[in-house]
C-alpha cells in the first residue's frame, strides 16, 4: 500500500511540474525582444485564443515606428476581444522584433508562421522586411497584412499579402498635386539613401509633370546629422520648392538647416513629414512643409479626421497616458481590424485560401486611412489620400 501511494505522489508531482513548466515558458518571455509574444484578451471573449503574429522595427534606426505599430495592434486587438473576439473566440497577438533588418524580419516571419503557428500577421512598417519574408507566408498561405508604404510588395503577385495603409503611390501623387496647385517649376529632390528613399523619389519622379524641371538631386546617409553640403547645392540649383524623402529624425532637422539656410519655399515629401516629431524639433521652420498621407497625428483628438481616428485616440490616450508620436500607430490599428473584418467573414478561419477570399471581399471598410476595398486583387485597398501644410506650428489640410 505504501508503494502505490508513493508511486501516485511522484506522478501527482511531475504532472504538475510539466503543467508549471508550460505555463511559465508561455508567459515569460520578455516584451519587444525575439521570442516576446503578447496576449490581449477581453472578458467578453472565450474559449480558443486565435494566434495573430506581428513583426516590426521594435529595436534598430526604426524603432520609434516599430513601437508605434505595436501599440496601434495591441489596442485594436484588446478592442476586437472586448467585442467579443471572432465569434467568441479572443484573438491573441504574438509579437516579435525584426531588428530593422531584412534578416531578422526573415527569422521573424519563420517563427510565427512554424513556431507559433499564426493564421495571420501584421507586417512590418519597413517594406524591405515585407518582402524578406513574403516568400514564407506565401508558401504557409499566412494572410499579412503589412504596414510598409512601398509600391513593391503589392501588385506583385502575392496571393497573400494586402496592405493596411496608403501606397505611397497615393501621398506622392497627393503632394505633387499640390505642387502643381502652387507652381512649382523647379525642383530640388533630397533622400536617405535606403530603399524607403530610392524607391520613393522613384515614384515621385514618374509622377513630376512636364511643367516641373528637376534642377538638383542630393542623397544623404540615414545617420547623417550635418547637411551643409547638400543644401548648398540645393541653393545654387535656383530651385523653388524641395522634394524630401527621409525618416522623421533626419527630415526635421535637414527642414531646420534649409530654412537656417535661406530656402523659403514650400517643402514637399510622404508621410513621414507629418510625423509629430518633425514640429517638435524643427520648431517654425516646419512652417510651409507640404506632404501627402493617409492619415496624421493631429495636435488634438478634437482635430481627428474623423470619428474612427477620433475613438480610436480616445482610448490610445487612455490606455497609454499620452497621444501617439507616429502615424505608423494607424497602421498598425488598421491592419489588425482588418484582418478580424475577414476572419469574421471566413467560412473557414482555418482555410487560408478562405481568409483571402474573405479578405478580397472587404469592400466598404472604414479605417482610419479611409474606405478600404480590396477587391481588386491588388492588395492595396485605398485609392486616395489627403494633402497637409505645416501652418503655425499644426498639421492642417491643403486646400490649395
Amino acid at each position: 500500500m505504501k508503494k502505490l501511494l508513493a508511486i501516485l505522489l511522484a506522478v501527482l508531482m511531475v504532472t504538475g511540474m510539466v503543467a508549471c513548466g508550460a505555463s511559465t515558458e508561455e508567459t515569460a518571455a520578455p516584451q519587444g525582444s525575439e521570442t516576446s509574444a503578447e496576449t490581449s484578451s477581453g472578458a467578453a471573449a472565450s474559449g480558443e485564443a486565435i494566434k495573430i503574429g506581428l513583426y516590426g522595427t521594435i529595436t534598430g534606426t526604426n524603432a520609434l515606428a516599430g513601437e508605434m505599430l505595436e501599440k496601434g495592434a495591441t489596442l485594436a486587438i484588446e478592442e476586437i476581444n472586448a467585442e467579443g473576439g471572432i465569434n467568441g473566440q479572443p484573438l491573441e497577438l504574438v509579437v516579435y522584433d525584426d531588428k530593422s533588418s531584412p534578416e531578422g524580419a526573415v527569422k521573424a516571419v519563420t517563427r510565427l508562421v512554424e513556431v507559433d503557428q499564426v493564421i495571420a500577421m501584421v507586417g512590418s512598417n519597413s517594406s524591405p522586411n515585407i518582402l524578406a519574408g513574403a516568400d514564407i507566408t506565401e508558401e504557409a498561405g499566412v494572410i499579412q497584412v503589412g504596414a510598409g508604404t512601398s509600391p513593391s510588395y503589392t501588385n506583385a503577385g502575392f496571393q497573400y499579402i494586402f496592405r493596411g495603409t496608403a501606397n505611397a503611390n497615393l501621398p506622392n501623387k497627393a503632394f505633387v498635386d499640390a505642387m502643381a496647385t502652387n507652381g512649382a517649376s523647379k525642383i530640388a529632390i533630397v533622400n536617405v539613401a535606403t530603399e524607403y528613399g530610392t524607391s520613393g523619389v522613384a515614384s515621385v519622379k514618374e509622377l513630376l509633370p512636364d511643367s516641373m524641371e528637376i534642377v538638383c538631386e542630393e542623397q544623404y546617409q540615414a545617420t547623417d546629422t550635418d547637411f551643409t553640403g547638400q543644401i548648398a547645392k540645393v541653393n545654387a540649383s535656383g530651385a523653388d520648392s524641395v522634394v524630401l524623402y527621409g525618416t522623421t529624425a533626419d527630415s526635421a532637422l535637414m527642414i531646420k538647416q534649409l530654412r537656417a539656410a535661406g530656402f523659403e519655399g514650400y517643402i514637399y515629401g510622404p508621410e513621414g513629414l507629418g510625423v509629430p516629431d518633425i514640429i517638435n524639433v524643427a520648431g517654425d521652420a516646419a512652417n510651409g512643409v507640404i506632404f501627402g498621407s493617409g492619415a496624421v497625428i493631429p495636435a488634438s483628438i478634437e482635430d481627428a479626421a474623423n470619428d474612427v481616428e477620433k475613438a480610436m485616440l480616445t482610448a490610445f490616450v487612455e490606455k497609454y497616458g499620452e497621444m501617439p508620436v507616429s502615424d505608423v500607430v494607424y497602421r498598425g490599428y488598421d491592419a489588425a481590424k482588418l484582418i478580424a473584418e475577414a476572419l469574421r467573414n471566413a467560412k473557414d478561419i482555418h482555410d487560408p485560401d478562405s481568409i483571402r477570399e474573405a479578405f478580397l471581399g472587404i469592400t466598404n471598410f472604414e479605417g482610419i486611412a479611409g474606405t478600404y476595398d480590396f477587391s481588386d486583387g491588388s492588395g492595396d485597398g485605398l485609392s486616395t489620400a489627403r494633402v497637409y501644410i505645416v501652418k503655425d506650428g499644426k498639421n492642417t489640410l491643403f486646400e490649395g
